[in-house]
C-alpha cells in the first residue's frame, strides 16, 4: 500500500444544476414505499434546494482527472431531448447552469477534447449528461455499474438514460471484488494512481455499483468525493436513507463506512453531490 500523497494535487468544484428536491426524497418518512411517495409527491410538500457538482481534479503527473459530469447543452435548451420523458419529468425541477458543461471547463482552463480520463461516481443520468461533450475521453467506473447502466432491460426505469453513455470500448470497468484492498475505514477500495493521492472507493447501494473518492490535495486536505452515496451530510450523521435505494442494507453498510471515516477524520471535507452546503467549502 502506498504513502498517502497529495503533492500538487488540486480540486475545483463545478456547480452544474440546481434541484427542488422533497425533503420526504432525501430522508425517508416513516412507512411503506405507497406513504413514502405521498409523502414526498403530495401537493406543498416541503423541499430542499441541492445542487448537481462535478469536479476537475489536477494531479502533477497524471494531468486533468474529471470526477463525473455536468449538463450537456441540450439539458437547458430542451430537457426532455437530453433526458427523456421519464426522467425529464423526474428532474423537471431542475435548473441547469448558465454555462453548460464545457463551458464550465474552458473557464477553468480545460479543453473537452483534451480530457484523457473522468471516473463516474455512477451513471445516473444527472451525473452522465456531459460525457459527450468529452470526445477522447476514457471513463472509469464499478464494473457493476456499468452493467447495470448499459443492460436492455429497465435502465430508465433505475434512472440511467443510454444515449449520455459512450461505447463500451472507451469504459475502464473496475473489480472491486478482485482488486480491491481495504483501507481506513472502507474495506473496498482501489489506489488509482499508485501514489495514495486518489484513492477510489466501493460504496454501493444508491446504485449497485457506486463509487466515491478520496482526494488528498496539495495543502494537506482530504476531500472525500460522497457522491450520492449519501445526499447531504445530515444522511451521514443520521445514518439515514432517502425515500428510494437500490438496496437499503448495503446502503447502509456504505453510509456505516462514511460515517466512520467521517469520526476517524473530522478535519476531512466531506462532499455528498446533493449537500446544499458542503460543496462550497471546496471554493
Amino acid at each position: 500500500m502506498s504513502e498517502p500523497s497529495g503533492v500538487g494535487v488540486r480540486v475545483d468544484v463545478m456547480l452544474t444544476a440546481e434541484l427542488s428536491i422533497p425533503r420526504a426524497y432525501v430522508y425517508r418518512a416513516d412507512g411503506g414505499l405507497p406513504r413514502r411517495l405521498w409523502h414526498a409527491l403530495r401537493p406543498g410538500a416541503d423541499t430542499l434546494d441541492s445542487p448537481c457538482i462535478a469536479y476537475a481534479v489536477r494531479h502533477p503527473t497524471a494531468g486533468t482527472i474529471l470526477i463525473d459530469t455536468g449538463m450537456h447543452p441540450d439539458a437547458s435548451d430542451n430537457l426532455r431531448r437530453d433526458f427523456g420523458v421519464g426522467m425529464a419529468l423526474m428532474f423537471r425541477s431542475m435548473r441547469p447552469a448558465r454555462q453548460s458543461y464545457d463551458v464550465q471547463l474552458r473557464e477553468l482552463g480545460i479543453e473537452p477534447a483534451e480530457v484523457k480520463s473522468v471516473i463516474m461516481t455512477h451513471l445516473h443520468v444527472d451525473h452522465t449528461s456531459g460525457m459527450r461533450l468529452l470526445p477522447n475521453a476514457q471513463f472509469t467506473c464499478s464494473r457493476e455499474e456499468w452493467q447495470a447502466a448499459s443492460g436492455k432491460r429497465l435502465g430508465v426505469a433505475k434512472g440511467y438514460v443510454a444515449r449520455h453513455l459512450p461505447t463500451a470500448a472507451r469504459m475502464r470497468l473496475l473489480d472491486f471484488d478482485r482488486d480491491g484492498e481495504p483501507y481506513e475505514t472502507f474495506a473496498k477500495t482501489i489506489d488509482l494512481l499508485g501514489d495514495g493521492s486518489l484513492r477510489l472507493i466501493f460504496t454501493p447501494g444508491h446504485t449497485v455499483g457506486h463509487m466515491s473518492m478520496l482526494v488528498r490535495t496539495s495543502d494537506g486536505r482530504e476531500v472525500l468525493v460522497v457522491g450520492d452515496a449519501a445526499y447531504t451530510l445530515r444522511n451521514i450523521r443520521e445514518q439515514t436513507l432517502p425515500m428510494l435505494s437500490d438496496d437499503d442494507n448495503v446502503s447502509l453498510l456504505s453510509l456505516a463506512e462514511i460515517d466512520a471515516f467521517a469520526r476517524a477524520h473530522p478535519e476531512a471535507i466531506l462532499v455528498p453531490s446533493h449537500d446544499p452546503e458542503a460543496w462550497k467549502a471546496l471554493g
